[in-house]
């Protein structure tokens, strides 16, 4: 590991130290099946996304200022954010697949994005569970990719 991502020895140091480890066989089934659960997980984005802009779009936009359907602004947080996993997702597909540090760079950098929306969006139990769980994951299957 020449250059480490923000906060990754901080994070390792809990994650990967701390915390139990996994046994070797869930190490490589978790990185056997992530680049086709980042690809599952870009097709169903899209999908959601193309039916949430085409049709919850039209409403988040007349209603702004209202809290009819919810937050507008909330609702825009969470399609830019759907459109960045999607994107994340296409991308790592292909390295996480042959194993290559960049997929799980950006693993890593996809739940950075989701530690940061569900702080926006005020998502307290999303925050610490899918965070920890989340981190604690990654940082088991990281001595895996190369």
């Amino acid at each position: 590991m020449n250059e480490s991502l923000p906060l990754e020895k901080e994070l390792a140091g809990i994650f990967k130290d701390k915390l139990p480890a996994f046994p070797e066989e869930i190490k490589e089934l978790l990185v056997k099946i992530a680049p086709w659960l980042a690809l599952i997980g870009a097709v169903l984005g899209g999908i959601g996304l193309l039916f949430a802009l085409v049709g919850g779009g039209f409403v988040a936009v007349a209603t702004v200022g209202t809290e009819a359907y919810g937050s507008p602004w909330g609702y825009w947080v969470g399609m830019l954010s759907l459109a960045l996993y999607v994107v994340i997702c296409l991308i790592a597909f292909t390295p996480l697949r042959n194993r290559q540090r960049r997929g799980w760079n950006l693993l890593y950098y996809f739940q950075l994005l989701s530690l940061v929306v569900n702080l926006i969006t005020l998502n307290i139990i999303g925050l610490l569970i899918g965070g920890f769980l989340g981190f604690w994951i990654l940082f088991q299957i990281r001595e895996k990719y190369s």
